[in-house]
């Protein structure tokens, strides 16, 4: 349980709104911000983005080696319910994958619920940006309770 996991949203943290083509470029400085967040907590990304569904882990992996990510993605969220709220599925992944911290890196925070507290929410126009940094690897270094809230 000595793994540390950011759920990655897609739009509106690595693609800007101003970049929204779907599925297209990222934004390299976000991408650098992300790889900053990674390599400095230990961290690995669980894909929670919309951009998941379709793809494997190791087409997600490659998408975003692709662009410039330098860590490992092993995981992707599982699709609830259609109108399912992101929280409860993170809270789902990690119901099945104990952790030993994580962050959730999203530009929304209305279906978080109780996993709240645990989100570095970006402006969507902007996306991830270095000032974001600290506070993301500060979550990820915080204890998580032997239930995660859901």
């Amino acid at each position: 349980m000595t793994r540390r996991v950011i759920f990655l949203d897609i739009d509106g943290v690595l693609a800007p709104i101003r970049r929204w083509d779907r599925y297209g470029d990222l934004d390299r400085a976000c991408v650098e911000v992300l790889n900053e967040i990674a390599a400095r907590a230990g961290a690995d990304v669980v894909v929670s983005s919309t951009w998941r569904h379709g793809r494997s882990v190791a087409e997600l992996q490659e998408m975003l080696r692709a662009q410039g990510f330098t860590g490992r993605v092993v995981g992707k969220t599982p699709t609830g319910a259609a109108g399912a709220a992101r929280g409860d599925e993170i809270a789902a992944w990690l119901a099945a994958n104990p952790v030993a911290g994580y962050v959730i890196i999203d530009d929304h925070h209305v279906d978080m619920g109780a996993l709240g507290t645990r989100l570095v929410q970006t402006q969507p126009a902007h996306g991830l940006q270095p000032a974001d940094a600290p506070r993301a690897i500060a979550m990820l270094m915080l204890p998580v309770p032997e239930a995660p809230p859901g």
